[in-house]
This record gives structure tokens, C-alpha cells and sequence, in this order.
């Protein structure tokens, strides 16, 4: 071997070995990126078709049940009031009292006009009376009897007349205590003592009955003829609570009148729902909003509003395939409330439904899925 050959032999040695490491390296290196490969863990909903409670959202507003004008039937001075705004007052409770004295008097008055009439009266039976036998016995003339009967007639029809006066001169009396005439709560006094009053014509006060109250509202036309269709109550359920509240105050009633009419103007229908409010949580004229059951019958395939996702497209949700990959699936909403969505076209039967967090998923990826509860309860 030449001195050549000696000298270069280890530089041979040393790039052989460098190569050689470099391509070790590059095999770890590859071995290390397949490792990173992760599987995301994620809950999944099998979808089937199956009937949930159905509840349609409205917007309406309250009226109380019986909402009264207290008034007078009279006119006068006011004397009395005999309550306080806001009391909880009982029907043919005292609430406000009329000077009564001028009708006292014209009571007094027909009184002694009734008692003459009748003493008037009493004088012309008695004429009749005697000249009866006298006639009888042709001892006085038939016209003079005649003419006393007509005049006993007369008075006794006097007499009627003033027993009615009476009878409606007790009543003007009365009338000067004013009553209540539903059970509720009272607003203030619209008239102030000393004041007159004039008979039918001046509110005093409004009585208002709200331990029921009315909800009034209206759906479109189309709206009401599917709940018509779909209902599964003749009367359906309703939820009411307080519009934009968070505080969770809720009551519940029933459907007590759907219109027979569509508005031309605005496609709507009157409805109304009729609800218990004995503990008058919700003040009439108040806004609310309305929760319509309309049935539970009907198997539907549905999704939580939550699982949706939006796009330019449209609304969207995750589902694992046959891979355990993700994949996104458009779909079509047939109604949507804020708990369930019902699907129209995108999803069927046997579709894994991803229901946790969708916010980083994205098509393609490798998951483990975990099947969970319905989030639709």
C-alpha cells in the first residue's frame, strides 16, 4: 500500500461514518413524526327518529282577566273614600260615599206624597162603598157611581206611581255608597274628597282581578294551522315568562281562544292564552314570552342547537364516519327552538353526531368517540 493510500484511508473512514450517521438520524427523525399523530377524543350522539316535546316560541302581552271602572250611579259631593291604593278589596265592599242628603230628602218628600195619595185613596173606596147599595137599590144614580169608581181608579194608580219613586229614591240613596263589584286589587282614587262627582261619567277608581291573566298574541296564519294539524291537546299547554328576564319566573295555563279570522293586513290570527298568576307575579300589560306545547307524538330526527355550527353555506354539524374521522355535514332546519332543531335534510338515522365542543374540530381528523346521552332532553 502507497503513502497515498495510508493518508487517505481514515478521511474514507470518517465520510462513511458521517453519512452513515445522518441517515440513521434521518430514520429517527421519521419515526419521531409518525408518533405525533394524535387521536382527539370526542363525544358522539347515535341519531335515530323519535318524538320530543315540541314547544313553538311567541311573543305577546298580558290583560287582566276582569279590569272594572269603578263609578258612580249618582251625583253628588264625595265624602268618603274608605280604602287605600293597592288594598285587595272584596265585591260589595264600601270603597267611596256620595253626600246623600238631597236624595234623603226627595225620599222623605215621596214618602208623605204616598202616605196623602193613599188617604186619597182610602176616602174614594169608601165612597164606592156606600153608594153600591144605594145604586143596587135604585136610591142614587149609576153615573155618579160610575164617576166615583173612575176616581178610586185614578188614585189607586197615583199610589202605584209613588210607591215606584220611592222604590227608585231608596235605590239613588244606596247608590250614594259605592261598592265594588268584582273581587281585586284597587288602584288609587282618581277623585279627591270634596270634589263632585257626576253620575256614570266619572271613573273613581279601577279594580283590577289579575290572579288570572289573559296573554294575548299572534301567530301567523300558517303557524296556526300546523299547530292545529300537529297539537295533541285540545286546549294546549302553555309556558309564560317575563320578556328579556333573567330571573326564572314562569307560569303555566292553556289556549282558551284561537280567532276565526285572518288580519288582511298583517297574515296574523288572535290567540290567547289564559294563565294563573294567584300570587300577581306578572303585572297586566306586561310583555312576555310564550311557549306553546304542541305535541310529543310525532318521531322526529332533531339536534341540540348547541351541536349546530355556521358557514357562508349554512348551518352545519361534525360527524364521525366509518373511519372515526371528521366529517362536516350541511344540513336543512325545519323548525328550531332553543332546544332542539329538527332536522330537514343532511342527517339520518344512524348518524354519529358529535356533541362536545366542535369549535376545533375540522374535516379529516382522527377521533375517538365516545357515545354519550341525548343532549335533548
Amino acid at each position: 500500500m502507497s503513502i497515498k493510500n495510508i493518508i487517505l484511508l481514515p478521511l474514507t473512514i470518517g465520510l462513511i461514518t458521517l453519512f452513515t450517521g445522518c441517515e440513521e438520524k434521518k430514520v429517527e427523525q421519521k419515526v419521531e413524526v409518525k408518533k405525533e399523530i394524535k387521536k382527539v377524543d370526542v363525544n358522539i350522539h347515535t341519531l335515530k327518529k323519535q318524538p320530543y316535546e315540541i314547544w313553538v316560541d311567541f311573543s305577546g302581552k298580558t290583560e287582566a282577566y276582569k279590569n272594572v271602572d269603578v263609578t258612580s250611579r249618582v251625583s253628588g259631593e264625595l265624602k268618603e273614600v274608605y280604602f287605600k291604593a293597592g288594598d285587595i278589596v272584596k265585591k260589595g265592599q264600601l270603597l267611596f260615599k256620595i253626600d246623600d242628603s238631597q236624595y234623603k230628602a226627595v225620599l222623605e218628600q215621596k214618602m208623605a206624597s204616598l202616605q196623602k195619595d193613599k188617604a186619597s185613596l182610602n176616602l174614594a173606596k169608601s165612597q164606592v162603598n156606600r153608594y153600591k147599595p144605594l145604586v143596587q137599590k135604585g136610591l142614587a144614580p149609576r153615573e155618579k157611581l160610575d164617576e166615583l169608581v173612575a176616581n178610586q181608579r185614578q188614585l189607586q194608580a197615583v199610589v202605584n206611581a209613588d210607591s215606584a219613586t220611592i222604590k227608585q229614591s231608596k235605590l239613588d240613596v244606596e247608590y250614594t255608597n259605592i261598592k265594588a263589584t268584582i273581587d281585586g286589587q284597587i288602584g288609587k282614587s282618581f277623585v279627591d274628597v270634596g270634589n263632585l262627582v257626576s253620575a256614570s261619567s266619572t271613573s273613581l277608581a279601577k279594580i283590577v282581578d289579575s290572579k288570572v291573566l289573559y296573554v294575548n298574541f299572534n301567530p301567523s296564519a300558517r303557524e296556526v294551522s300546523l299547530i292545529k294539524k300537529y297539537k295533541s291537546e285540545e286546549n294546549p299547554r302553555v309556558k309564560v315568562r317575563l320578556e328579556n328576564s333573567e330571573d326564572r319566573i314562569e307560569l303555566k295555563g292553556n289556549i282558551d281562544f284561537i280567532d276565526n279570522t285572518t288580519n288582511e293586513t298583517t297574515g296574523t290570527v288572535s290567540m290567547r292564552a289564559k294563565i294563573d298568576n294567584k300570587q300577581n307575579i306578572i303585572f297586566p300589560g306586561t310583555f312576555v314570552e310564550i311557549k306553546l306545547f304542541i305535541t310529543d307524538k310525532i318521531p322526529v330526527l332533531a339536534v341540540h342547537p348547541n351541536n349546530l355550527g355556521q358557514n357562508q353555506i349554512g348551518s352545519f354539524v361534525y360527524v364521525v364516519n366509518s373511519e372515526n374521522k371528521i366529517e362536516t355535514r350541511q344540513v336543512s332546519i325545519q323548525y328550531s327552538n332553543t332546544d332542539l332543531a329538527m332536522i330537514k335534510d343532511g342527517l339520518v338515522e344512524g348518524d354519529k353526531l358529535v356533541v362536545s365542543n366542535i369549535t376545533k374540530l375540522r374535516d379529516g381528523i382522527l377521533v375517538n368517540a365516545k357515545e354519550v346521552e341525548n343532549p335533548i332532553k
